[in-house]
């Protein structure tokens, strides 16, 4: 290559990435909707996601599904398949779902909830994603009794992680997936992002109050130009003791309120469940570190990913009425038998400027 060719080549790398600018960095959060290796993990309920084959011949599997009480999930622990072409289909339909994203090259930055451990999130990223740059990935092992956990993976590097058990001793034996802490460095600016996937609905709304009081407290005690929150909150508008207006709001920002007054947001939410749309996922700022650091939230870039292709129609019956309702545009869950879906939750996603 002569020389006049090399400098023509850098001029128009160096064009086309000042064209996004090199201060620009974009996070995603998504609910993987259980993102599961095919081996069992020692001391973990993971007997659902395992292969027919095994499960045939496993006592222990045989036990645990028996003990089920619910009857749906008894036969899904029971007769789902959960091989490893099943699993690649997974990978490649959510590697689908995450290339959508800024003309194929994806997020910067991109925190997963409900991910088994680093082996399948590795997989997901070499099999899938493995042209987008993601240099970085990490997750660490919390105490959720299935074993699902909080994961990164970050085209930046990441310099450091460690995850905040949240303790719910209050509340008996119940046990939840821990805040995973990520600094993650970009050009002379530090990030830290709290990963989050707090107690689901069936858990008392106090779970998830001392889950965002822990939140709060770790965020508020971190010196980085930007502080971001964000995953899966679980919390529901009609909580009792709503813990994001409770804890999160007085010191953060709901990038999504914002977002939604350019009038570019289309969902009406990021899960569908039985006729209602929520905004289960997140991204929260905050604020100190916006006021600090001088950094610019693009609101305007604020997204709630929805494609044609990751939604479907829902038939469904209401439990009120026992009417049969069929709901259109709803999240595509991953079916095994098929091959077919992606998760019960949409990606949310914004840009900074740092």
């Amino acid at each position: 290559m002569n020389k006049f060719l090399i400098a023509f080549v850098m001029v128009f790398f160096i064009n086309s990435v000042s064209a996004k600018g090199l201060s620009t960095v974009s996070v995603m959060s998504y609910n993987l909707e259980n993102l599961f290796d095919t081996a069992h993990d020692e001391g973990k309920k993971d007997w659902t996601y395992l292969p027919y084959s095994l499960k045939q011949t496993s006592q222990d599997v045989q036990t645990y599904c028996n003990s089920l009480r619910n009857e749906y999930y008894k036969k899904s622990c029971h007769n789902l398949d959960w091989s490893k072409k099943v699993l690649n289909k997974k990978i490649r339909n959510l590697a689908r779902v995450l290339s959508q994203y800024d003309g194929g090259r994806g997020a910067d930055i991109v925190v997963f909830q409900e991910v088994e451990n680093l082996k399948v999130l590795t997989m997901l990223v070499k099999k899938g994603l493995f042209k987008l740059g993601y240099k970085y990935i990490t997750l660490i092992e919390g105490k959720d009794s299935r074993g699902i956990d909080t994961g990164v993976i970050s085209k930046f590097p990441i310099r450091k992680q460690k995850i905040h058990e949240i303790d719910l001793s209050k509340y008996g034996a119940w046990k939840t997936r821990p805040i995973l802490e990520v600094v993650v460095e970009v050009g002379d600016k530090t990030l830290t992002l709290f990963g989050n996937h707090w107690p689901n609905q069936s858990a008392p709304d106090g779970t998830r109050i001392i889950a965002s009081k822990l939140l709060k407290r770790i965020a508020l005690a971190s010196n980085s130009d930007l502080v971001i929150g964000l995953g899966d909150f679980n919390t529901s508008t009609n909580d009792e003791l709503n813990a994001i207006e409770k804890n999160l709001l007085p010191v953060f920002e709901d990038v999504e309120i914002k977002g939604r007054r350019f009038g570019n947001v289309q969902a009406l939410g990021t899960h569908w469940f039985r006729g209602h749309w929520q905004s289960l996922d997140k991204i929260f700022v905050l604020k100190k570190s916006l006021i600090k650091s001088r950094v610019r939230v693009n609101y305007e870039s604020f997204k709630i990913l929805k494609k044609p292709f990751m939604l479907t129609d829902v038939e469904w019956t209401d439990r009120n009425t026992n009417n049969t309702q069929i709901s259109e545009d709803i999240p595509k869950r991953f079916d095994p038998k098929t091959g077919a879906g992606f998760s019960d939750h949409l990606p949310v996603v914004v840009e900074f400027d740092l």
